[in-house]
């Protein structure tokens, strides 16, 4: 497994349309909520959205990040931001991947003066549940029936950015 630490940034870089299908298949061994081939691509073309793909040294897609900058109403001027999809390919996991991708989102958001991060997470999720609450993230709201196959609720969870800034 190569070295978390040896230029971490040089692996992580934006996702472009040749990398749906890799996006795709990781979501899929990942058991995420189906995103179509479409919804990659207009995302991608979406200039508020914030994906990131972590590579490997051969060019791999190991995992990913997809999420988009929220503005607020014509009369509040904040911007926060919502995570859609975090994964790392299970043969990848547990090596703090997921960390990095999650802290180069967070250092995204943060340049670009996002006040709050919100997600939401299957409510059996509980390995993710612990990951994102360990990283600062608090419930805020449960959505009931949020999920199909299965019906799950889920849980609304926010991290205050503005509070961590020095």
């Amino acid at each position: 497994m190569p070295d978390l630490h040896s230029n971490d940034l040089t692996r992580i870089c934006s996702v472009e349309c040749s990398h749906i299908a890799d996006l795709i298949r990781i979501g899929e061994e990942t058991n995420l909520s189906p995103w179509s081939a479409q919804s990659y691509f207009e995302e991608i073309k979406n200039p508020r959205s914030i994906m990131l793909r972590l590579v490997s040294d051969e060019n791999h897609t190991l995992g990913f990040v997809v999420g988009r900058l929220v503005a607020g109403g014509d009369i509040d001027v904040s911007v926060d931001a919502e995570i859609y999809n975090i994964a790392i390919t299970t043969a990848h996991q547990r090596y703090g991947y997921g960390q990095l991708m999650l802290d180069r989102f967070l250092r995204e958001c943060n340049d670009k003066a996002v006040e709050n991060v919100y997600l939401e997470v299957r409510e059996s999720n509980a390995k993710a549940i612990s990951f994102y609450r360990k990283n600062g993230f608090e419930q805020v709201q449960t959505r009931p029936n949020f999920y199909n196959d299965p019906r799950e609720h889920a849980l609304l969870m926010r991290l205050k950015l503005k509070d961590q800034r020095p």
